[in-house]
């Protein structure tokens, strides 16, 4: 992602370009902005609220109420019957305002108007947020997996509300108005992300940025007040996957019984054959490399995992500190459990631990999981095919967690020139020479972002990277005299 900021003569404005100049994933962003000081008080705008102007009482509870009959469903179904699909184009910030009819999308807002004041804006007036998805300790077999997630999947809907509310109240001029509906969005996108499965973890990821887009509109528009500070105290991260990554590497044991302390267990030969033949038939569906084995397709499939994998599963139970006649006076089926479990565990492990640092090791992250995960089909046993099917999809949104905080930081850095420009009458020509302010890192690579003039032009890039290979953003920003 660049951004350019350019001196000319000008009202404030914004024009979005995607993949710009053929670069797939690039979208260039077209601002004029007008320089902006401080605010007085500080944090005159705020994007948060106080905790003693929180409430008691569930969010989850509040949000969903804006779903039953006549409900956001409902006037979406009802805006698109009437406008077409001209109106899902009202709300994306690849449309300029300019281009919106206006009078019909503030006719399109105002249905929204009680919805949201009744039941979205005091959702995010609450201290709490529960989802009721404290089930997932309950679930058992490929059930967690195949969980579905309609209450999490319908905040999209209050999010797209919440947008197209916004971009009127902006093409307004009603700034208050806008600042507090954005500081709504971001409350949803995090309150999401606290539900325990991954998946809502990214649709809060997705709720924000979107906040994050208006974001970049309401800096564009004709002297708007800098939110350096307003930014600055959101949340960190927006929205936070730590929950959701924890009870993701915890799923094995609740998908594979046989995974739950198999060195403690006392079966059968018989008995840890039909535990494997048990999982082999939970794992077909999940790898979605066909329909779900019969049983005696899965007998066979044990039979032989203990003809392949035994002596090696054996061989290193012992490398691991394991007394050879102990591995040795367990069932076949227990050297392959419990070499599951211990080789499973090693990989979650390691991919596990580089969530916990910046991300600005996300290169040699990325090589060394990729080595990790990689051999044959059968190498590393039971355990490392386990690994390879489950863990591969914590990586891409862990990235998402980090794009989403990078595009943040590039938000805070324009508004800190914003902030320069309105103390000095110019550009810097230098991060460095910025002093009102301090100036946020790139949280990709936690080091001061990429900057430059050229000309009139002064330059901030974030470029593709490990942590986002197919996305980028350029931000070319003239600032209006």
């Amino acid at each position: 992602m660049a951004i350019a900021i350019c001196v000319a003569d000008g009202r404030a404005e914004l024009t979005v370009v995607e993949n710009a100049g053929d670069q797939q994933g690039l979208t260039v962003f077209k601002m004029t902005v007008t320089p902006a000081a401080e605010p007085v008080p500080a944090l005159k705008h705020r994007l948060t609220l106080r905790e003693n102007k929180l409430k008691p009482g569930n969010a989850a509870t509040l949000y969903l109420r804006a779903f039953p009959e006549g409900g956001i469903d409902a006037t979406w179904k009802y805006l698109r019957k009437e406008h077409g699909e001209e109106i899902d184009r009202w709300y994306e910030v690849t449309t300029a305002i300019s281009d919106v009819p206006l009078d019909k999308a503030r006719q399109a807002a105002a249905q929204f108007g009680t919805l949201v004041d009744n039941h979205v804006a005091r959702a995010t007036e609450r201290l709490d947020c529960d989802w009721g998805h404290g089930i997932i300790t309950e679930l058992r077999g490929p059930d967690i997996y195949g969980f579905l997630l309609p209450e999490i999947q319908a905040m999209r809907s209050i999010s797209r509300a919440l947008v197209l509310c916004t971009r009127v109240a902006i093409a307004d001029h009603d700034y208050d108005r806008a600042i507090d509906i954005l500081r709504m969005n971001y409350r949803l996108g995090h309150d999401v992300a606290k539900s325990p499965f991954l998946v809502s973890g990214l649709v809060g990821i997705a709720i924000c940025g979107l906040g994050n887009s208006q974001m970049i509109e309401l800096i564009a528009s004709p002297d708007s007040p800098n939110l350096y500070w307003a930014m600055a105290e959101l949340p960190r991260p927006l929205a936070d996957l730590r929950t959701a990554f924890r009870s993701e590497f915890s799923f094995h044991t609740a998908v594979f019984p046989f995974m739950d302390r198999p060195e403690e267990a006392n079966h059968s030969p018989e008995q840890w054959a039909q535990l494997l033949a048990s999982a082999l038939q939970s794992l077909e569906p999940l790898s979605g490399s066909g329909p779900k084995l019969d049983e005696l397709g899965a007998q066979l499939g044990v039979t032989g995992l203990a003809l392949v994998g035994y002596a090696d599963a054996k061989q290193r139970l012992i490398e691991s500190g394991m007394a050879a006649t102990q591995v040795e006076a367990m069932p076949v089926g227990q050297v392959l459990a419990v070499d599951a479990v211990q080789e499973y565990r090693r990989l979650a492990d390691e991919v596990e631990k580089w969530g916990y640092v910046p991300a600005g090791n996300a290169d040699v992250r990325e090589n060394k999981l990729e080595q990790l995960l990689s051999g044959g089909p059968l190498e590393g046993g039971i355990g490392r095919a386990l690994a390879r099917l489950l863990l591969p999809a914590l990586q891409p949104a862990r990235n998402a967690e980090v794009r989403i905080e990078s595009q943040l930081n590039s938000l805070l850095v324009i508004e800190a020139v914003r902030m320069h420009a309105a103390e000095t009458g110019k550009l810097p020509a230098t991060l460095k020479e910025i002093a009102v302010v301090p100036v946020p890192e790139n949280p990709v690579t936690q080091q001061p972002f990429q900057y430059r003039l050229d000309g009139a032009t002064a330059v901030l890039e974030l470029p593709f990277s490990a942590v986002s290979p197919s996305m980028a953003w350029r931000f070319e920003i003239m600032l209006a005299k």
